[in-house]
Parts: structure tokens; sequence; C-alpha cells
């Protein structure tokens, strides 16, 4: 007696998708299971920042610019706050870049100095 054999599905190959916009990744995901690709995935180390990293604090913004930043936001799926924190970091990063060398960026370093 034949014993019967049971096929299993092939899994689809993950494409390379370097040069693809977020537009484009956000596409593919939303057609496909990310399940069927795990093993071709590799493992990520990564650091979540907790409630404790953050400090609340209060910033005037006119209304027109929160406006537009939730707009944007939208956009780009992301909750405003997030993206305007991205943008502040950004541009404190940036502005560090951007100061002569050798000007302590912290307290501990200012307090050296002096």
């Amino acid at each position: 007696m034949a014993k019967a054999t049971v096929s299993r599905p092939k899994k689809p190959k993950l494409p390379d998708m370097t040069g693809w916009d977020d537009e484009q990744i956000a596409e593919f995901w939303e057609k496909h299971e990310s399940t069927d690709y795990l093993d071709q995935m590799e493992d990520v180390e990564f650091k979540l920042d907790t409630p404790a990293d953050f400090r609340v604090i209060s910033l005037r913004i006119d209304q027109e610019d929160v406006e537009r930043a939730k707009r944007l936001a939208r956009h780009k799926r992301v909750p405003y706050t997030v993206l305007l924190r991205m943008w502040i970091k950004e541009k404190l990063d940036e502005a560090e870049e951007n100061l002569p060398k050798g000007i302590p960026l912290n307290l501990k370093d200012r307090n050296k100095a002096r």
C-alpha cells in the first residue's frame, strides 16, 4: 500500500527592499503576512524608549503649526507627538554636530572645563 505524502505550501521569498520608500514597504506588508517570512529575517537588537526615558514638558506652539504637524504625522502614520520628538532630536543632533570642536556638550564636561 502506498503512503500518502502531504506537501507543504512553498513559502514565498522575501524581496530585497533596498531602495524602497516607506510607502512601498508599508504597501507590501499590508498585502503579505509577516509570519510567512520569519525564517528569512535577521534578528535585530534595539532599545525601546521607556516612560522613564522621557520628561514631560510644556511647549507653546501655534495652533496652525500643530495642525500641520498632525497632517504630516497622519501621512507618515505616526502620532504627531512622536513626529515632533523626532524633529527635535534631529535638530539637536545637527546643532551639536555644528558646534566648534572643544565645546563641552554635557554639564559634567562643562564643570571640568572651568
